[in-house]
């Protein structure tokens, strides 16, 4: 009686077929490299804000006749005021990097949770199917129909209105909170269904298929089979998914529903500083909208570049 030998397809590394697949540096496109040294050097910036000397200077308010010069200058850019004051005196370069802490901060918090939570439910929907994928869907279908104004009015005017969140471990502006809490609200379902059409696809994979004829349980095929090659789709996701949050974190400040004082976003300082643009200080919102344009812009370069690298069609936010 003769031993029958069955091959089993190897699974692919994902490390390795990531590594190999990015390309040399001779071959990356200029707007790339523009696009990550801009975010490496915001991200520089954000995270050193308070040790920096030149934008320690925030919420320092002039008086007296320094207050008097500087109502006069109206704000313009110069050698000691980089991106000019507002209509307080106070530093909009050094403003503009502590918005830029709570806004990426804001932006990544929110990506990340949604990441997680739409990524679990999108691999259940899309390996289970049956009743998982029928319940699943109709909460897609209903976060995405819900609308996002109405959605912060809720979330951010009734339940974080003010003051300070214990969370046992630290403690955070509720506001802040809030805002967290309605962009992973809204960034789930776009995500899920992403994840849910990779998932579909990869379940019929010949490593799949034989990892669940050997009798691997549903958790460690979901685990060791699909979810290393979900990165790919996921991390390009991000990036795109990263830029829409920060406008979206933008557009709430300028309702009024984003961190309030002595938290800035650049939502909140564009907000803050427009009733200023027909006095003859425009720079106070002008650098701010600027930031806001060159960050959202590099984090859908990027995001544009992974989802080609790796080809992936599905991954659209």
């Amino acid at each position: 009686m003769s031993d029958t030998v069955i091959e089993i397809p190897s699974r692919p590394n994902i490390i390795t077929s990531l590594v190999r697949r990015i390309p040399p540096l001779r071959k990356w496109k200029f707007g790339l490299v523009l696009s990550v040294s801009y975010i490496v050097v915001l991200t520089f910036l954000a995270v050193f804000a308070n040790v920096l000397p030149f934008v320690r200077r925030y919420n320092v308010l002039p008086k007296g006749a320094e207050a008097r010069r500087l109502a006069s200058y109206r704000g313009k850019p110069s050698s000691e005021y980089w991106f000019g004051n507002d209509k307080l005196g106070r530093d909009t370069f050094a403003r503009s990097v502590y918005a830029a802490q709570k806004t990426l901060t804001i932006g990544l918090a929110s990506i990340v949770a949604a990441l997680v939570i739409g990524g679990l439910l999108g691999m259940l929907a899309g390996y289970y199917r049956g009743w998982y994928d029928r319940v699943l869907s109709v909460i897609f279908d209903v976060l995405l129909a819900f609308p996002a104004i109405v959605l912060a009015l809720i979330v951010v005017g009734r339940f974080f209105q003010g003051g300070r969140l214990n969370l046992g471990v630290f403690e955070m502006d509720k506001r802040f909170f809030g805002v967290i809490v309605v962009l992973t609200l809204l960034s789930i379902a776009p995500l899920a269904r992403i994840v849910r059409a990779q998932t579909l696809s990869l379940s019929q994979r010949e490593y799949v298929l034989a990892a669940r004829g050997l009798g691997a349980s549903s958790w460690r095929i979901l685990v060791r089979e699909i979810l290393p090659n979900l990165l790919p789709a996921m991390f390009s996701v991000a990036f795109t998914g990263l830029a829409v949050l920060l406008v979206a974190e933008g557009g709430l400040a300028f309702l009024g529903f984003s961190v309030q004082l002595p938290f800035p976003t650049w939502g909140f300082m564009i907000n803050e500083a427009r009733s200023d643009l027909t006095k003859g200080g425009g720079w106070a919102v002008f650098f701010p909208c600027v930031l806001l344009f060159l960050t959202v812009l590099a984090f859908n370069v990027i995001g544009d570049r992974v989802a080609r690298r790796f080809d992936i069609r599905e991954a659209t936010l």
